[in-house]
């Protein structure tokens, strides 16, 4: 027992230690600027479907679930991506009210730094599996949770729950958090891909 009160009285443990705080306290400082930016970016999105498509930005929908608003991926290609279980659907649904949820997702996609752009009306990009679409006009971090990767953010529902790499993540994916940096994001090594990088060493 000796021997791990040793370990955490080393410096590179306590470093260590130290390093993990100030990631908690960065993550806390940045995590209400994301709730927020996050809120504006929704209510950006709805502006943006009334401007095209008329629909109030007041309007609701809570029946879509996400395979429903997305089209149907090619069986070929299905075993191969991370939206393979949204197969079971044959084909894409028109939203219930006024096609909104159709228009969201889309609004998502055209705000997804890595989305196809040789292709503008593929959906990829966005991590659907990670999203509830019937919770799109009610909880903006659904939408934010698109912009997650796929690996271990489908239970969590709320930006609180969410850690330091996600929180970064979000900013990095979502092309809407550019307006917040003086540093171009779409060049290869910027302030979010040297944060990111940090987080796999």
């Amino acid at each position: 027992m000796s021997d791990y009160r040793d370990v955490f009285r080393k410096p590179e443990t306590q470093n260590w230690f130290k390093a993990a705080m100030g990631m908690n306290i960065t993550r806390d400082c940045l995590l209400h600027i994301v709730k927020e930016a996050i809120h504006e970016f929704y209510h950006t999105i709805r502006k943006e479907i009334n401007r095209k498509h008329g629909i109030l930005e007041n309007a609701v929908c809570s029946q879509c679930h996400t395979p429903n608003v997305l089209p149907v991926i090619p069986i070929i290609n299905a075993a191969n991506t991370e939206n393979a279980h949204f197969m079971q659907f044959t084909s894409r649904r028109i939203a219930p009210s006024n096609n909104l949820c159709n228009d969201i997702c889309t609004e998502i996609v055209e705000n997804h730094r890595f989305r196809n752009r040789s292709k503008p009306k593929s959906f990829q990009g966005p991590t659907w599996v990670n999203t509830d679409a019937c919770k799109w006009c009610v909880h903006s971090w659904q939408i934010a949770k698109c912009y997650l990767s796929k690996d271990g953010y489908k239970d969590v529902n709320q930006a609180e729950d969410t850690d330091f790499n996600g929180i970064v993540n979000v900013i990095y994916n979502c092309e809407f958090f550019q307006r917040y940096f003086a540093e171009d994001l779409t060049i290869t090594e910027n302030v979010c891909t040297k944060v990111i990088l940090l987080q796999t060493v």
